[in-house]
């Protein structure tokens, strides 16, 4: 079992006053800010995973008390639970609705999304993960952003932030990403439930989702926005037409890549 008090105590070591102050300009979640630096925060992680890996549930009661000290350490939770999900989805689930109900920023949202919820639903639920997203249209702003922050687990886009930092190590990898192309079935219910959410910080992921999308896969990305009632707002257009022009290019260099192959084999045979 973990040692709670231990971890908070190396937490507490590594904190910076000068960082935390500079954090506190835009972050101030409800738990408090040590100001521990991203990057000692993932080497404390991966420190942790290695001397113990996560195994759940037994390290669920150790996990909820180290996510409610402050934010760095839900951050190191958050990273410990995400390791352990490929072997047991339904407990990192199931600590994943409990810490939904406490987190308030929006770095913790996108984690607890991208990283649990989103790689915990495709493994239980397949393609119905994307409906039960959609279900969440009606939750508080926080909630909202990791239903769909949770859709960025359905893109191959590589997973961002310290809390990453023990998959990477258990996977052996620079960059983890949990799909090779996008679930269409996944990101259209979430992107169309939430495409025009009152809150700019759910936008901003839609955004980001979408453009991605477009450029991963640029048809099917049109497909859903040509069938929007009513069709999508100014500046998600815009975001879909970068991701497009980039997803068409792709495509092109590809159609290109393939055609030389196919001369230089046929000149081989000569």
């Amino acid at each position: 079992m973990y040692d709670v008090d231990l971890i908070r105590a190396r937490l507490d070591a590594l904190a910076d006053p000068a960082y935390a102050r500079k954090q506190r300009q835009h972050l101030r979640p409800l738990r408090g800010l040590r100001g521990v630096p991203f990057a000692e925060l993932a080497r404390l992680l991966v420190e942790v995973w290695t001397a113990e890996p996560t195994a759940l549930p037994l390290h669920a009661p150790a996990l909820r008390a180290i996510f409610s000290t402050a934010f760095e350490d839900g951050l190191l939770a958050l990273g410990l639970a995400a390791a352990a999900l490929p072997d047991a989805p339904d407990e990192a689930l199931e600590l994943s609705r409990w810490w939904g109900e406490l987190v308030d920023d929006h770095a913790s949202a996108d984690a607890l999304g991208w990283m649990l919820v989103g790689p915990g639903l495709m493994a239980t639920l397949g393609e119905e993960a994307g409906p039960r997203l959609a279900g969440l249209r009606g939750a508080p702003a926080h909630r909202r952003r990791v239903a769909v922050a949770a859709a960025l687990a359905a893109l191959p886009l590589p997973v961002e932030g310290p809390a990453a930092a023990a998959l990477r190590a258990r996977l052996g990898v620079k960059d983890v990403v949990f799909v090779e192309r996008p679930l269409e079935a996944v990101l259209d219910p979430v992107l169309r439930a939430f495409h025009r959410d009152e809150e700019a910080a759910v936008r901003k992921v839609v955004s980001r989702a979408l453009r991605t999308w477009a450029t991963e896969d640029a048809f099917a990305a049109e497909r859903f926005v040509n069938s929007v009632p009513g069709g999508i707002s100014k500046q998600l257009r815009e975001e879909f037409d970068l991701g497009f022009k980039r997803g068409v290019k792709r495509l092109a260099r590809a159609a290109a890549e393939e055609e030389l192959a196919g001369l230089d084999g046929a000149e081989g045979e000569e």
